[in-house]
């Protein structure tokens, strides 16, 4: 009875100290395609991502209810940063849906940066909102709604308060854990020595076992899914250096194997250029990309379950083979075109002398076309999409069946694959170039391939680039497969990596490319349409069924 009780008065206290509407409640996720249309088309940087802030400190005086309920510590903050424009999670702060989702188009607007406030349809919706507000509270006056960072004064009461200062940019040489993607306030202090006895002790301290943890990387690599949970509740994570070595314990980089079992480099490696965003300029010879021969490779006949689609796939596209066709109406040729030479009489006789156009001749329709196909081996290639098979079984098979029908139409193409471990180590794996043919060596060398490290995709493309322009034919298709964003042990992650790699898209542009991307990561339309555009990707939904996908979105691009 006493536990019942309880609960119901927990309940009713909540309620009543609750001024959000559950009912009416509108998700960011629904929202996130909307509010990115809406940031571009109001000139807000191009390079922002939408992403869900989290809940701080709030500063606003609580209620007498409040304290009793426990409820008013923290509040939803929204701000924007040099990567992002953080909004709230949810919105349920008006009875009405549409006024949440209004609410979210505000929080887009004072992000866009773009002065808006002129604009008699910003206008409009602020004072709709307003309106709306001054309803559900009275003394209001205006929408406390500030998206600059006021670090010195507090927040305001609503659950959506944006008058909180913008978390600190992270420091470079901290790590965190990559299972959670929300963003904590944060700050530097000396690591406690425990010889302080009790003479700072707080009895609140009781309830903040968790205020240090150790997180040190360097000598634990456990998992403690108990400091995960203690970090989400913070307001704020201190950070500090621990000077203690762990003794007994040989921490050994193996991202690298031993040249012994590593594949074989061919050659001193390639210097490339690499775009960082933060400086606004290309930065010279920053990158090494080192061309690799899979080890192992031997020659290997056609995988015996790939043999029926291949023989398919050979059949469908020998249509695409250049065909020799007649053309009339020629300057020579090896006959004489009758229509043509009737005309040209008349029109002599009218006075109209030309170049006679009087022959006819059987030529050659060549498709003039070259496709160099750039696949990542990085090692989200070691998943599973099946009991049966990896992802880079399915792409190794998608490879062999893409060269199998490339083969049947003539037309010029090249394989590669990538990975990278930082920037001196950037790994190019040759798999077949323009002018070697395809045969049992290439097959090897597909199936010899083994999943790699990271995946820093622009100064693959660079090099991919400089092949494809060499190539004297009039189209040029630069085909990429991945299975995820760009990535690597450094610096590129996040905004970094998608700018270098859309710097590099540009420049294979403005060289007369054009590149194309098919990819099997579910999450590709968030960064994707920035890099390739809306029209110049394909989502495969299901991996296995890539193999089989991948000759036919061939053949819908190039044809005529």
């Amino acid at each position: 009875m006493e536990e019942w009780v309880g609960k119901v008065w927990h309940q009713w206290v909540t309620r009543s100290v609750t001024h959000d509407y559950p009912q009416a409640r509108v998700d960011l996720d629904d929202m996130r395609k909307t509010l990115g249309i809406v940031l571009r088309a109001l000139g807000g940087d191009a390079g922002l991502q939408i992403r869900p802030s989290t809940a701080v400190e709030s500063h606003a005086p609580r209620t007498l209810m409040q304290r009793i309920a426990g409820t008013g510590l923290k509040t939803q903050a929204a701000w924007r940063d040099a990567d992002s424009l953080n909004l709230p999670d949810s919105i349920a702060l008006f009875p009405q849906r549409e006024l949440n989702r209004e609410l979210y188009l505000w929080l887009t607007v004072l992000g866009s940066e773009a002065g808006c406030m002129q604009y008699a349809s910003t206008k409009s919706r602020y004072q709709r909102l307003l309106t709306a507000w001054q309803i559900l509270h009275p003394e209001a006056t205006e929408l406390p709604l500030q998206l600059t960072p006021a670090p010195n004064s507090p927040a305001a009461s609503t659950p959506v308060s944006l008058a909180e200062p913008a978390p600190p940019e992270p420091n470079p040489n901290s790590q965190a854990p990559a299972a959670s993607c929300k963003r904590q306030r944060a700050e530097r202090t000396d690591m406690p020595d425990g010889s302080s006895g009790l003479l700072l002790f707080r009895l609140e301290s009781l309830f903040s076992w968790t205020e240090y943890t150790p997180v040190d990387r360097t000598s634990d690599e456990g998992d403690n899914d108990d400091a995960t949970r203690a970090a989400d509740d913070m307001d704020v994570i201190t950070v500090a250096r621990d000077r203690k070595t762990s003794a007994r314990k040989i921490k050994l980089d193996l991202d690298l194997p031993n040249a012994e079992y590593d594949d074989i480099p061919q050659g001193e490696g390639i210097p490339l250029p690499e775009w960082d965003c933060r400086k606004q300029r290309l930065l010279p010879d920053h990158c090494r990309l080192q061309i690799m021969l899979p080890r192992g490779a031997q020659d290997l006949a056609l995988p015996a379950h790939l043999q029926a689609p291949a023989r398919q796939l050979r059949r469908r596209f020998e249509a695409l083979q250049p065909r020799r066709e007649w053309r009339n109406h020629q300057q020579d040729g090896a006959e004489l075109d009758t229509d043509s030479y009737i005309l040209h009489l008349t029109e002599r006789q009218r006075g109209q002398v030309d170049m006679p156009m009087v022959y006819r001749d059987c030529r050659e329709q060549g498709r003039d076309l070259s496709c160099l196909l750039l696949a990542d081996f990085s090692m989200s290639t070691d998943s599973w999409v099946s009991n049966q098979a990896r992802v880079v079984d399915v792409v190794r098979d998608a490879l062999i069946l893409f060269a199998e029908s490339l083969q049947a139409t003539r037309d010029r193409f090249a394989l590669y694959g990538f990975s990278s471990v930082n920037r001196q180590n950037v790994r190019l794996y040759h798999l077949k170039s323009f002018n070697e043919r395809y045969d049992g060596q290439v097959h090897g060398r597909i199936m010899a391939t083994q999943p790699g490290y990271y995946t820093r995709m622009g100064a693959a493309i660079r090099h991919a680039t400089h092949l494809l322009e060499a190539e004297p034919s009039q189209q040029k298709l630069l085909l990429l497969l991945t299975d995820g964003k760009p990535n690597d042990l450094d610096i590129y992650e996040g905004r970094y990596g998608l700018e270098d790699t859309r710097m590099a898209l540009q420049e294979a542009r403005r060289k007369g490319l054009k590149p194309f991307c098919v990819t099997i990561d579910d999450r590709a339309e968030d960064y994707l349409p920035r890099l390739f555009g809306q029209n110049g990707w394909v989502l495969v939904k299901k991996a296995e069924e890539l193999p089989q996908k991948l000759p036919q979105l061939y053949a819908l691009l190039t044809e005529r």
